[in-house]
């Protein structure tokens, strides 16, 4: 069909369709998807139950545009927060693209790390935003960086960020640090976006960030906690903030059934319960990996050790370019890698490894072929550098 298309459909043309279906039948190391064992550890509860307080005629019926107000209630209970400053959404994604849609327009700029997450950077850029991708150290992003940045664009409307824990290289960053970053933005007038998603699931101590309002908007999801497919996330802010995202809402607001059903987990305290299990076992995976890497050829031995989240963040070995090994892992070995350009244009010898879905003997296999096309490649780039004479073996 040749008819026109709009300016985000194009823009939309430049990022590969979510397909996991395909992330099935390969080792993926890109997507971070909780992991299929787990689902069955958490206790269930029946989605038209009647115990949550929510009667059948509403759970069957169109609901408000912020969410089913029980829900909203509990989660108000649980952050600590007033009852209209949340808003439930169809998981952490359409949060983000309420938000854009109600900063941005075409020509506005997003603020992020570089690396960022790719699903953020995705929705922002077909908003039509500018991505301008800021240094980041141990602590954070870099803050003379971004005082630069800001004095001298004007069309700044958000950061976006993954403090706890950052997406994708696991760092915590402090709450002192994430203050310094609010107020310096406020100055400004620009909006702090702190996506949370991985917060419950620290695997070392416990994760601290920085509350809502103001300028903070914080982004909540139950996907990493009991499962994606409940696409149910929640948006805290300021009620000035939940109203404006309300207005943009074109939906029958967030299933009430599946939103009864994470009620349920919530008045049971079943969540609670399984989000501990989730911690030992996530971080059991998470050392399982970092004590097969500390063996591994293919990437240096010198990557952070992830404090939560789903992934570690590791730098190729030198000596292979990493577009070549990217796909040949791919077309060779059928394992999947994301080159470390997309999440940002300092990160090209990058690439994420996602421990969280893939059992451990496919995590070792596919590292294994990992090594064993490195040494491949490697050895072939030793011998073109040999027949060159600029190398001699």
């Amino acid at each position: 069909m040749n008819s026109p298309v709009s300016t985000r459909s194009s823009l939309a043309q430049g990022f590969a369709p979510f397909n996991y279906s395909a992330a099935k039948h390969a080792i993926n190391f890109g997507y971070g998807l909780p992991d299929p064992t787990m689902f069955s550890e958490l206790a269930w509860p029946d989605a038209l139950s009647q115990n949550t307080g929510v009667a059948t005629a509403d759970l069957l019926q169109y609901t408000d545009a912020v969410g089913l107000p029980k829900l909203r209630t509990k989660l108000a209970q649980r952050y600590n927060a007033q009852h209209e400053e949340i808003i439930l959404t169809t998981g952490a994604s359409q949060a983000l693209q309420l938000i854009g849609d109600a900063w941005l327009d075409p020509g506005d700029v997003v603020l992020t790390e570089d690396p960022s997450y790719l699903g953020a950077l995705r929705i922002f850029s077909i908003a039509g935003a500018t991505i301008l991708q800021l240094g980041m150290s141990a602590d954070g992003v870099d803050l003379n960086e971004l005082e630069s940045t800001l004095r001298h664009n004007v069309r700044v409307k958000l950061f976006y960020t993954t403090p706890a824990f950052h997406n994708p290289t696991g760092r915590q960053i402090s709450r002192a640090h994430m203050a310094r970053l609010a107020a310096m933005l406020a100055q400004h007038g620009v909006a702090l976006v702190q996506d949370l998603v991985y917060s419950e699931l620290p695997y070392n101590g416990v994760a601290d960030w920085l509350p809502p309002g103001g300028n903070v908007i914080n982004i909540h999801s139950i996907s990493k906690l009991a499962g994606p497919g409940l696409r149910v996330g929640w948006v805290l802010a300021d009620s000035d903030v939940i109203t404006r995202l309300a207005r943009l809402k074109c939906d029958g607001g967030v299933s009430p059934i599946v939103s009864n059903i994470v009620l349920s987990l919530l008045q049971s305290d079943a969540l609670d319960t399984h989000i501990v299990r989730l911690r030992q076992h996530y971080r059991a995976k998470r050392d399982s990996l970092n004590t097969l890497l500390q063996d591994s050829r293919f990437c240096e031995p010198d990557y952070l050790l992830p404090r939560g989240g789903f992934s570690f963040w590791v730098r190729l070995a030198a000596g292979v370019e990493a577009e070549a090994f990217i796909e040949a892992a791919r077309c060779e070995h059928d394992v999947h890698l994301v080159h470390g350009r997309h999440y940002g244009p300092r990160s090209g010898q990058h690439v994420r490894l996602c421990f969280s879905y893939l059992p451990t003997n496919l995590i070792e296999e596919g590292l294994a072929r990992l090594d064993k096309l490195h040494t491949k490649l490697y050895t072939r780039s030793l011998r073109t550098l040999a027949e060159n004479g600029r190398f001699e073996l």
